[in-house]
């Protein structure tokens, strides 16, 4: 991989690494327990419990991508980014573009 293709990518996953902390920080008090509130009728917790779950899950998510991220810039700083974990070969410019934290090709993956 090229000096300019590695900035480009180091700037990528920066990028998604600034928007996935930002998520995280700013869902924290919807991923909160639900309190039990007199004001509240049925439906409405249950709907507030609802809408807990889905930050919940969308934070477990967050985190995963987060985790994948931080192994991304770890491999680009070893010079072994954009080769794939299983069969060493090259991943595609085109798989990186949309992906830029993936570790396997699209054979592999």
């Amino acid at each position: 991989m090229n000096p300019s293709d590695q900035k480009k990518y180091q700037k990528c996953l920066e990028d998604a690494l600034f928007e996935v902390e930002n998520y995280l920080k700013s869902s924290a008090d919807a991923a909160a327990a639900v309190e039990p509130d007199k004001g509240l009728g049925r439906l409405s917790r249950m709907e507030a419990m609802q809408d807990q779950q889905l930050v919940m899950e969308m934070r477990r998510r967050k985190k995963r991508q987060l985790a994948e991220i931080k192994a991304a810039i770890s491999r680009l700083e070893m010079g072994s980014y954009g080769t794939c974990i299983f069969c060493t070969k090259e991943i595609s410019a085109e798989r990186l573009e949309v992906s830029p934290e993936t570790q396997t090709c699209i054979s592999c993956g």
